[in-house]
């Protein structure tokens, strides 16, 4: 009886992903971003679009199509509901860059990838240093 329950929870561990790799190690979101979206008014005309990666700690990004807003200053991942403004989260680069990656602090992506809908990505500007632009993350 003894050999019959290790042999199934061995089984079980065995067939079970960790949760690590469940999403498959790496997770890819692309949003558009408009200032209708930001939280408080952002540019009425402005838009862009993200794509997203993260991998472990590492978060990556690539922004395009950035139109109808002033000089972008910073972009970041915030943490908020749609129409609330949050905290950041993961700031994407000491300064505004149109790509790169960073770092996140230990548990932070691992929680963006398996919970995206909670969490948005703002481009700060001069004129509207609270977000000039917002996109609400989801799963794709």
């Amino acid at each position: 009886m003894v050999r019959l329950v290790i042999a199934v929870l061995l089984t079980s561990a065995l067939l079970t992903p960790p949760l690590a790799s469940a999403s498959g190690g790496r997770r890819t979101l692309s949003i558009t971003l408009t200032g209708r979206a930001a939280v408080p008014k952002g540019a009425k005309r402005g838009h862009a679009r993200v794509r997203i990666a993260i991998s472990g700690r590492r978060v990556c990004w690539r922004f395009s199509r950035v139109a109808g807003i002033d000089r972008p200053r910073a972009a970041y991942i915030d943490k908020a509901i749609p129409g609330e403004f949050g905290p950041i989260i993961v700031r994407l680069g000491t300064r505004y860059r149109a790509g790169g990656c960073v770092s996140a602090r230990p548990g932070v992506a691992h929680q963006i990838a398996l919970s995206p809908q909670g969490f948005y990505v703002t481009i700060n500007t001069r004129r509207h240093p609270l977000g000039a632009v917002r996109g609400q993350l989801r799963k794709a």
